[in-house]
């Protein structure tokens, strides 16, 4: 015990920080490469199609978490190519979850991810190097952190507009 600190102080102390410091050191919602997910509100144009061909409409967040959308198929698992923001939504709203990187070396490590509920692309206009999104919740990353998106896939896969 340190000398003159009453016994009830250090545990009082301890029962207030410590909480807080595990907290933010751990926890499905955030990592050290990941900082906190974050809810956006609904794009009151969700229900909005984009017809192939037309401009491309401009959106309240990028990359988009809800918003007009195109109607498609999406690539699958991991695309080789950029998704464009309207398809992005749809898949989005179909309960999917996309992780994108903006730098190349981020590659392998996103791709490893991909599956039946997460779409990988690269994304080169990312305002981080690593953004995971779902229907209306969007993640960013310094990096691809495996444990941190799977806990997001985890929390938000299958629930898009019309899967919440």
């Amino acid at each position: 015990m340190m000398a003159g600190v009453p016994r009830r102080l250090v545990i009082l102390f301890a029962a207030l920080v410590l909480p807080v410091a595990v907290g933010a050191c751990g926890g499905s919602s955030s990592s050290a490469a990941c900082g906190q997910e974050v809810h956006e509100a609904l794009d009151s144009r969700s229900t909005q199609h984009v017809f192939p061909g037309s401009a491309e409409p401009t959106y309240a967040t990028d990359p988009p978490t809800s918003g007009p959308h195109r109607v498609g198929a999406g690539p699958g698992p991991v695309s080789a190519q950029p998704i464009d923001r309207p398809l992005q939504v749809h898949l989005l709203e179909d309960g999917l979850v996309l992780v994108q990187y903006r730098d190349p070396s981020s590659r392998a490590a996103a791709e490893r991810l991909g599956s039946a509920q997460v779409t990988v692309a690269p994304n080169p206009s990312l305002p981080a190097p690593v953004v995971v999104t779902a229907w209306t919740f969007k993640m960013s990353c310094s990096r691809v952190d495996a444990g941190a998106v799977r806990a997001f896939v985890k929390a938000h896969a299958g629930k898009g507009a019309g899967h919440a």
